[in-house]
């Protein structure tokens, strides 16, 4: 769940289910602020929304859960232990 309350939002006002990746290109780190993510991305897309400058450049935590049980996908922010600590 991303921490900029303009996306938030988004999500409030959607009334559907969201899910984004890390805006970064595959084996590229996620960008961090908007001139990182124009870089990559302006000839792929119409709109960027500018939240200001990430707090942590890091990708985003992917985790399934299979019989119940959370396995991540892909490591990020949210480690192994702050999902254990949550999920019982």
């Amino acid at each position: 769940m991303p921490s900029n309350p303009i996306i938030h939002k988004v999500i409030e006002k959607s009334n559907i289910p969201l899910a984004a990746p890390s805006a970064n290109l595959s084996t590229k780190p996620s960008g961090t602020c908007v001139d990182d993510i124009i870089e990559d991305f302006s000839k792929n897309i119409d709109l960027i929304v500018d939240g200001g400058k990430c707090n942590i450049g890091i990708e985003s935590t992917v985790v399934k859960v299979l019989d119940g049980v959370p396995v991540i996908l892909r490591p990020g922010f949210v480690t192994e232990d702050d999902i254990k600590h949550v999920v019982r």
